[in-house]
C-alpha cells in the first residue's frame, strides 16, 4: 500500500513540475508613448463615396496611426481581454510582446470594439474613413490611393508597406517582409499614417452590421491599398494581416 501511494505521489508531483514547466513567462507590460493614442480632428463635410454615393460626415476624430501592440495591451489588459494569437511571422517571434511598435493583429472585430471603448472610442465607418482617406483628392476616389492615382511604383519612394510588385517573393522590396512600425511612412493629406497597406484596417457599415476591410496590407497587392477596395470578415474572426485604428 505504501509503495502504491509513493507511485501515486510521483505521478502527481511530475504533473505539477510539466505545467509549470508548460507555464510562459509575459513580458511585462510597456508604459504607453504619447505618439500611441494621438488623434486627428477631421473636419466635417460632403464627398462622394468609392460607391458613387453622395454622403455627409459630421466632424470626427480618427487615430493618427493603426493601433499597435503596446496601446492594444494596455487596452486588453485594462478591459480584461485576452492577448491576440502569435502571427508566427519568421524571425518575428513573440510578435506581440517584443515588437511594441507594429500594428497588431489577429484581433477580432468584436475584440477591437471591446479594447476601443475602454477609452471611449470605437470603430470607424466606412464613410468615415474614405472620407478621411480621400481629403485632398479629387474626382472618382474608387481606384485612387490615399495619395492619388499614381501607382505605387512610380512614386518617388514607396509610399506603404504591401506586396510589392505584386509578387510574393519580392514583398520585401518596400523595406519590410511583413508588418511595418506604425508610421514608417510619409503621412496623407489628412495627416494620417498607413491608410495604405501595413494591416488592414475594420471599419463598421453604416447600413448593416457587416465588417469591411479597407486600405490593404503587407500580405495584399496594389490594387488593396486604393479606397474602394474592400473585403469584409466576421465579428469573431481573426488574421495576421488585420488590425484596426479607433475612432471618436
Amino acid at each position: 500500500m505504501r509503495g502504491y501511494l509513493k507511485i501515486i505521489l510521483v505521478v502527481i508531483l511530475t504533473v505539477i513540475i510539466a505545467c509549470e514547466e508548460e507555464q510562459e513567462t509575459v513580458p511585462s507590460a510597456l508604459p504607453l508613448e504619447a505618439e500611441d493614442t494621438v488623434f486627428v480632428s477631421i473636419p466635417g463635410g460632403v464627398f462622394v463615396n468609392s460607391g458613387g454615393e453622395t454622403v455627409e460626415i459630421q466632424p470626427f476624430q480618427l487615430q493618427k496611426s493603426e493601433v499597435n501592440n503596446r496601446l492594444y495591451r494596455y487596452l486588453a489588459d485594462q478591459s480584461g481581454l485576452p492577448h491576440p494569437a502569435d502571427p508566427g511571422f519568421p524571425g518575428m517571434d513573440e510578435y506581440f510582446y517584443e515588437f511594441p511598435d507594429y500594428p497588431v493583429v489577429n484581433i477580432s472585430p468584436g475584440k477591437a470594439e471591446a479594447a476601443s471603448s475602454f477609452i471611449g472610442a470605437r470603430l470607424p465607418t466606412r464613410n468615415e474613413w474614405e472620407y478621411a482617406a480621400s481629403l485632398g483628392l479629387t474626382g472618382d476616389i474608387e481606384k485612387q490611393y490615399p495619395w492619388g492615382d499614381l501607382s505605387p511604383a512610380e512614386v518617388p519612394g514607396v509610399p506603404a508597406n504591401y506586396m510589392a510588385l505584386d509578387n510574393w517573393e519580392q514583398r520585401d522590396l518596400d523595406g519590410f517582409i511583413y508588418t511595418a512600425p506604425c508610421g514608417s511612412y510619409p503621412l496623407s493629406n489628412a495627416g494620417l499614417a498607413d491608410m495604405a497597406g501595413n494591416s488592414a484596417e475594420m471599419v463598421l457599415c453604416a447600413t448593416d452590421t457587416t465588417i469591411h476591410l479597407m486600405g490593404g496590407s503587407w500580405a495584399q497587392v496594389e490594387e488593396a491599398m486604393t479606397l474602394g477596395f474592400t473585403r469584409q470578415m466576421g465579428s469573431g474572426d481573426i488574421s495576421w494581416y488585420t488590425g484596426f485604428r479607433m475612432a471618436k
